[in-house]
């Protein structure tokens, strides 16, 4: 007995070393690595300041780059891939023949006496156990089959989860982006808008000075100059909000960046050029045509639906029996005894649970189906939105810069006029808000159509970048500039 438990114990120590090491090992250098995060006085206590960034002169591109990989989100859906891929691998291991290891001891009262008449507790009777088993599926009518479809489509799913959480980061970091721009184009505006006024109030002190404008005019323009700067304020306010959306979309805490270090204001927001988006012109029911072979959201709900029919497949199966094969070696008494046998499992009352489950899956393959048709309705709907901005702020655009020209010059000519007297203060007032009012309309069309096209990205699911790589054009139409 003795040489049986010691050959019981190698056995059990060789198959936990060879088994178990290098896998604990990983899993406790991963606790350990988290093992900071998990307390909550440490966590509040923490003084260090994160590392500050600088990402200054980086295109959307990169930007846009950097989000994706700095998003929790983001890398909580790479993990979940993973973990897909995983329980597909868990899933396959079933076709694999399975062995067994087991060994043990266990001990018995005995009946005393010569005849075994009396009991008693001080007799025991002990006995080791030792053996290797084998189980093989031979036949599961489809079992492991839809299981293993259902697997493969839920790992396509989570990648088509993780693009389209990509296409969601960029549709939020191009977002931002534009509207930080804009906003600095609406600053720009609102302080040539007080510097109009400005102006205006010392003509107004001026001609007052000599008699050519009255004491009300003044006052007025006074009253004008402190409006602008209230708008300037506001302005200014809207920047600052704006570029905070814009860390925060990046992934930036507190205290790792500031506006300055990720987007630096242009010298000149109104002569910025921008093509970080190229121009299309498709129409919406075009781009639902692209959207239903490329939207990322549409390819992970057909590919759950498909899971959902391959979950029908195995309920299916469910109610038909099971064949397996079995095999096994004991090491003792009797010694290396060797055994084998084939088993067909078949229930026959189990409360109606699998029939129930087999009309449950089916429910579940009708509700992905109809959640399918619902997303694709949303998407259409979208589109049409997203493309109708598109045009009607490129056609605003195009009127915009009309009137910024037109506004231009008759406040150039409201000026010449209001110095020789020709020109009233209402005149010079009527002048510069229509000039103020055409430029901030010019740079919230244009902004406008860049956001739309973002949008018309997010949701069709294509890769601008390279369709403008692909294009490659000599000089780049999308090129525009607000100072046109």
């Amino acid at each position: 007995m003795t040489d049986v438990l010691r050959f019981n114990g190698l056995v059990l120590a060789a198959a936990l070393a060879v088994a178990g090491c290098e896998t604990i090992d990983r899993a406790r250098s991963a606790q350990r690595a988290l093992a900071g995060c998990t307390n909550d006085v440490a966590a509040a206590a923490t003084t260090g300041q994160p590392v500050r960034v600088d990402l200054r002169g980086l295109r959307l591109a990169d930007y846009v780059a950097f989000a994706t990989t700095n998003r929790p989100n983001v890398e909580a859906l790479r993990l979940a891939v993973s973990r897909s891929i995983l329980a597909l691998r868990t899933v396959t291991t079933d076709r694999h023949l399975l062995a067994n290891l087991s060994s043990g001891y266990s001990q018995s009262t005995a009946n005393a006496g010569p005849n075994r008449e009396h009991f008693s507790w001080h007799q025991n009777r002990g006995d080791f156990t030792s053996s290797v088993s084998f189980d093989l599926l031979i036949y599961d009518f489809g079992r492991l089959d839809a299981r293993e479809k259902a697997a493969r489509e839920e790992v396509i799913a989570a990648k088509r989860d993780l693009d389209d959480a990509e296409l969601s980061v960029f549709g939020e970091v191009c977002q931002a982006y534009f509207t930080v721009l804009r906003n600095d184009a609406l600053l720009e505006v609102a302080r040539t808008n007080e510097f109009m006024h400005a102006e205006h109030l010392k003509q107004s002190e001026q001609l007052f000075g000599v008699g050519e404008a009255k004491k009300l005019d003044v006052l007025k323009a006074r009253v004008d100059l402190s409006d602008a700067r209230l708008a300037t304020i506001n302005a200014s306010n809207d920047v600052i909000t704006a570029g905070a959306e814009f860390l925060r979309t990046l992934g930036l805490e507190n205290g790792a960046a500031v506006r300055a270090d990720v987007l630096a204001r242009a010298a000149d927001c109104l002569a910025e050029t921008t093509n970080a988006l190229p121009a299309t012109t498709y129409t919406a029911a075009e781009a639902l045509q692209i959207a239903r072979t490329n939207s990322p959201s549409l390819r992970a709900l057909r590919a759950r639906l498909r899971a959902s029919m391959a979950d029908v497949d195995y309920a299916v199966a469910d109610l038909k029996p099971k064949i397996t094969f079995s095999s096994a070696f004991n090491f003792v008494d009797p010694a290396w005894n060797w055994s084998w046998g084939f088993q067909a499992v078949q229930s026959l009352i189990d409360g109606f649970r699998k029939r129930n489950a087999v009309a449950d899956a089916v429910l579940a393959m009708k509700t992905a189906r109809t959640t399918l048709d619902a997303a694709e309705q949303r998407l259409s709907y979208d589109l049409a939105v997203a493309a109708a901005t598109r045009d009607n702020a490129r056609e605003s655009l195009e009127t915009a810069r009309v009137e910024v020209a037109q506004a231009r010059e008759n406040f150039e000519n409201v000026m010449m006029q209001y110095r020789v007297g020709d020109a009233s203060r209402l005149d010079f007032t009527d002048a510069a808000s229509a000039l103020a009012n055409a430029l901030g309309a010019r740079v919230k069309a244009f902004y406008a159509a860049e956001m739309a096209e973002t949008e018309l990205v997010r949701l069709t699911g294509r890769d601008p970048w390279a369709e403008a790589a692909a294009s490659a054009p000599t000089v780049d139409p999308t090129v525009k500039d607000l100072a046109k």
